[in-house]
Order: structure tokens, then C-alpha cells, then sequence
């Protein structure tokens, strides 16, 4: 929210229409972030007390992560490989999460032009994967160590972990990550999940 609110700041004066977008998204990553609050206070009040939750985010809302992006300038290619089948509720949502993380990222830290997210459904598993075109737009801090550049506004809230969060999603669910560069200056993310 804080990247968004920053984002608007600074298209105010000579781009109201994109400022109203990042206050948009600002919005709804709010509720989200209360609805997930909530969900987890729920798991930890007294069994005695009702618990009222909506429906966690999946892979069939995954549309919406992708219209969020395309909006932001990033042209994104879903291909779904397999037939589709029903998930665990915690595989669906480390699924929609590595894909709005991984796009999050490409949006903030690259210059691609294009992504393309594979869903990939086998026996027992799902492959998520999710590639951009790069470069990557990195500065030097004083320190040496690498700074993300402020990249393109508008695109879907990510939890702000990257990388290190999609990590930590794929093996609280005892799937494997493969991240890396790809040739010609891209970037991939790739988790095998257990379907159950």
C-alpha cells in the first residue's frame, strides 16, 4: 500500500486518472489485508467464538491479478496446461499468491515488456511458473548492495516479501522452488506443489 500511496503522490499533478488507479489498488489491498487479519484472528480466538471469514483467494480469481497487471503495462500470457482440477485450500492459495507475488516483482524491479504464467496440472501436482522478458532495473545503493528502481504503479499488492515469501510459501507446503535468470535477461519463478 505504502509503494501505491507513494506511486500516486507522485502522478497526482499531471496523471489524475493514473493516481486514481494506485487508489484503487490501495483499496482493495486494504480489504484484503483485513480479510486475511481477520481469517487469522479467527484461527486464534476461542473455539467458543463464531468464526466468519470470506473465501480465501484462489486460482479461479487469478484473472483479476492479471487484468491488475496488464493495467499496469505489463502484457501477461496465461497458458493452463492439463485439465484443471480442485486443489487443497492451502496449495490454491500458495498457487495465486507465487503468481501475484512473481508478477508484483517483474513489475517492480524490470523493464520487461511481457510475462507469461503456466499452470501446469499433473497427477498429484501442480507447476507454477511465471517468466518475464527482463532486463532487470537495478541500482547500486552506497552500500553495495543491489536497490530495486521504482518500477511501473498499478499492479496487483504483493505481501512485500518477494522472493524470500514465495519461498517460505512453497516449503510451508512441501513443494520445490526453482528462481532464476533466464537467457536473454529474463527472470523465472517455478514451484512444484503437491496438489494435496
Amino acid at each position: 500500500m505504502a509503494v501505491q500511496a507513494e506511486a500516486a503522490a507522485s502522478l497526482l499533478p499531471g496523471r489524475p486518472e493514473k493516481a486514481q488507479q494506485s487508489v484503487q489498488v490501495i483499496g482493495d489491498t486494504a480489504r484484503q489485508a483485513l480479510t486475511e487479519l481477520r481469517r487469522l484472528l479467527g484461527v486464534l480466538r476461542a473455539p467458543a467464538d463464531p468464526l466468519q471469514t470470506a473465501p480465501s483467494a484462489s486460482l479461479a480469481d487469478i484473472s483479476a491479478v492479471l487484468d491488475q497487471v496488464r493495467g499496469a503495462g505489463l502484457a501477461v500470457k496465461l497458458d493452463v496446461v492439463g485439465a484443471p482440477y480442485s486443489l487443497a485450500p492451502s496449495i490454491d492459495l500458495t498457487a495465486y499468491r507465487i503468481v501475484q507475488e512473481a508478477l508484483t516483482n517483474t513489475l517492480r524491479h524490470t523493464a520487461a515488456s511481457g510475462a507469461s504464467v503456466t499452470l501446469r496440472y499433473e497427477p498429484g501436482y501442480l507447476t507454477v511458473a511465471v517468466t518475464d522478458q527482463g532486463p532487470r532495473c537495478e541500482a547500486e545503493a552506497a552500500d553495495g548492495q543491489a536497490m530495486p528502481r521504482a518500477g511501473r504503479s498499478g499492479g496487483p499488492p504483493g505481501s512485500g516479501f518477494g522472493l524470500a515469501g514465495i519461498a517460505e510459501r512453497v516449503a510451508s507446503c512441501g513443494g520445490n522452488l526453482t528462481v532464476g535468470p533466464t537467457p536473454g535477461q529474463g527472470f523465472a519463478v517455478s514451484a512444484r506443489l503437491p496438489a494435496r
